[in-house]
């Protein structure tokens, strides 16, 4: 059996391309997950492979047995055991509840940017940074707490230190202000807020960016990059966007393929980055290698998510697999000039590409493209890394035999060269849209009596892979398991097995949702048939997950006071014929075992939020209904919920303005075909 566990490092001299030059019951070799038993709340209507690089030869790291404002307007109102029974039913039990509060329904119909004060139910009232509504064993708080980027940490922790808002009082958590830029798209509003000395930046689907106050949400500025994303017949793509980054008095937000620096407290350009405060990096690093290239999105490039910033330098990945791009591109960009310091091709196109030993003969048959990056990279300054997780291959399959490296796959790059240390594959030659979308998230634990610097990420495989971020290698064993190939078409050569991770204990850890169709109608299962995970798509088939999740671009989150990771997930089956439900589940990382679960209704495609008053946020739900939730960290119990109107596609942000302590975000829209929204709630508690 091929091990998994690689290194490598490539010889200097094409390093980087710098700015200037068994515990598994099997049947027909296929082993299923047994549904969850845990609890499932029904939502009211009212209110793969690991490698180390080297620069002498891939070498086998661990046995077979791992792998390695202006007017305001109104407010209107089981962990469980492998099982092959595809016939039992998910047994839903009623969710413990600790003082659930829903909150009415909200409509907001302005198109115009907007900002309402909120108390309880449409009251206005001021806020006193002395109110007693303070529970006595909150500690007294800063008077100004951010949440400056992304995912608020280089980490990307989503942990916040506050605790004002507890699992004592959440229950009591009311809307406090609302904004709506106004920019309603065909997409969902998928923004973070970030939130730096009182003031909060939040973007629209094309990267346009808004600065409202942060204590009563009014509208401060707005940089509209609309009229500057212009060069090319597919600029007018309606992207998404999941906000800015901070830095140095700077706001930096990546708008269609450029990255604009906008002064944090006016809003104006920053003329000495790019040309004036706007930076066409990805156009700079093809125009090296495709001399007649126009604009970078009329190959297929663009950026969906915000840069992460440390040390005075940007770092941000391209996308779209989907638009047949020649490979995803890691850049690091300077800060304060815009110039590209150094990139790293994920799908690497020949030897002048770095990886291209390894990578190159993974692709055979012509094709070599995919490979985008959907979300924020995580960076532990101590061992000068950067970890990104890298899109799908995208073309027809027979012309890209192989596991096809880089592509879902989470890389580690040095951040001074962007030499690659090591990469983690997590699902070899993807045929089923099995991103690596999710960020990458770094925490520290003790295992064995160890300290183990480790990185979790989760797939749209429907897996969660732990990993020592020094070296690659699984925390707990990843074994390459058989998979179904008998029903390939012609030509097509898929991978006879997948990475699998397991429990410490050695059973198979339980998938962040179901990896078999479960509830599938009556007349759909008449005319398809239910296929095991990682089978070769074939028409009338029904697999899961399907291509919307497992875990789709959603940020994980980690709470050291728990121990716990938060991960938010999707079932919904290729070919189902029936809607999408919500997977939240809390992994005790040092285990691999799953602690607790919710499902609910609607997608699981936001992310969370958790904090040192043990309350742990995360939102859910459709284009037409959503909400907001809050869950005691330790047990899973829901605290607290709020109707949005709308899905929640967001991930939210925890901050502090005047010792008050707000829990922001955006709300809006969601499926195909169906238009977004424009919110962004702030919710505290209710002021006396």
């Amino acid at each position: 059996m091929r091990s998994n566990c690689r290194r490598h490092r490539s010889p200097r001299k094409s390093n980087v391309i710098l700015s200037n030059g068994t515990h598994a019951s099997r049947r027909s070799g296929m082993w299923r997950s047994k549904r969850s038993t845990s609890s499932r709340e029904k939502m009211s209507t009212s209110c793969g492979t690991s490698a180390r690089i080297s620069t002498r030869r891939v070498k086998r790291a661990i046995g077979a047995t791992g792998t390695r404002a202006k007017a305001p307007s109104s407010i209107r109102s089981s962990s469980a055991a492998w099982s092959n029974s595809a016939s039992s039913r998910r047994r839903a039990t009623p969710a413990r509840s600790r003082g659930n509060s829903e909150g009415p329904q909200m409509r907001f119909g302005s198109r115009q940017a907007t900002a309402v004060a909120v108390v309880a139910i449409g009251s206005v009232a001021a806020f006193s940074a002395t109110s007693p509504h303070i529970a006595a064993r909150t500690r007294t708080l800063a008077t100004t707490v951010n949440w400056p980027l992304h995912n608020l940490d280089l980490a990307g922790s989503r942990y916040s230190t506050l605790d004002q808002i507890n699992r004592s009082n959440v229950k009591s958590l009311v809307p406090r202000w609302l904004f709506q830029h106004g920019v309603i798209d065909g997409v969902s509003n998928q923004t973070t807020p970030i939130i730096v000395d009182g003031t909060m930046y939040v973007t629209d689907s094309r990267g346009s960016v808004y600065a409202v106050d942060a204590a009563d949400g009014h509208l401060l500025w707005s940089y509209d990059v609309t009229a500057k994303l212009g060069g090319g017949a597919r600029e007018g793509y309606v992207f998404r966007n999941r906000g800015v980054t901070y830095g140095d008095g700077i706001v930096y937000a990546a708008g269609g393929s450029f990255i604009f620096a906008l002064d944090a407290k006016t809003g104006k350009p920053v003329p000495a980055f790019g040309k004036e405060g706007q930076a066409s990096v990805i156009l700079d690093v093809l125009s090296q290698r495709y001399t007649d290239v126009r604009s970078a999105i009329s190959m297929g490039y663009w950026f969906t998510t915000a840069p992460q910033y440390f040390n005075g330098v940007l770092y941000i990945g391209s996308t779209r697999s989907e638009s047949h791009i020649p490979g995803g591109h890691v850049l690091a960009v300077d800060a304060k000039t815009g110039k590209v310091l150094w990139h790293f091709n994920t799908i690497p196109q020949d030897e002048n590409d770095q990886g291209w030993d390894v990578a190159g003969p993974t692709w055979v048959g012509g094709e070599r493209n995919g490979g985008g990056i959907w979300e924020t990279a995580a960076i532990d300054p101590e061992l000068g890394m950067l970890y990104t997780a890298v899109g799908n291959p995208f073309g027809d399959s027979s012309k890209r035999a192989g596991m096809n490296l880089f592509t879902d796959s989470i890389v580690a790059l040095t951040l001074d060269t962007g030499r690659l240390e090591w990469y983690f594959q997590q699902t070899h030659h993807d045929v089923w849209d099995y991103d690596s979308g999710a960020p990458p998230i770094l925490f520290d634990m003790q295992v064995r009596g160890r300290r183990v610097k480790a990185l979790a990420e989760a797939s749209k495989n429907g897996f969660l892979y732990i990993l020592d971020r020094e070296t690659g290698k699984p925390v707990h064993p990843i074994k390459e398991m058989p998979v179904p190939t008998d029903s390939a078409g012609a030509g097509e050569s898929p991978w006879p097995s997948q990475p699998i991770p397991f429990t410490a204990s050695g059973k198979p850890m339980e998938p962040v949702c179901p990896i078999e169709p479960l509830e599938i109608p009556a007349e759909q299962l008449a005319k398809s048939k239910p296929v095991p995970v990682f089978s070769p798509r074939r028409p009338n088939q029904i697999s899961a997950p399907g291509t919307g999740g497992g875990t789709n671009y959603s940020p994980l989150s980690y709470s050291p006071r728990t121990g716990l990771l938060y991960v938010n997930a999707i079932d919904q089956p290729f070919n189902a014929g029936r809607g999408p439900k919500g997977y939240f589940s809390a992994y005790d990382p040092t285990t691999g075992e799953l602690k607790w679960r919710k499902i609910f209704e609607g997608f699981g495609q936001a992310g969370s939020a958790v904090t040192a008053g043990d309350v742990v946020f995360v939102g859910t739900g459709s284009n037409i209904a959503g909400y907001f939730f809050a869950f005691d960290a330790k047990t899973g119990d829901e605290l607290w919920k709020f109707n949005t109107g709308s899905g929640v596609f967001s991930s939210p942000s925890v901050y502090a303005v005047n010792g008050q302590e707000f829990v922001a975000v955006a709300s809006g829209g969601g499926d195909r075909g169906r238009r977004g929204g424009d919110l962004i709630l702030s919710f505290a508690l209710p002021p006396r």
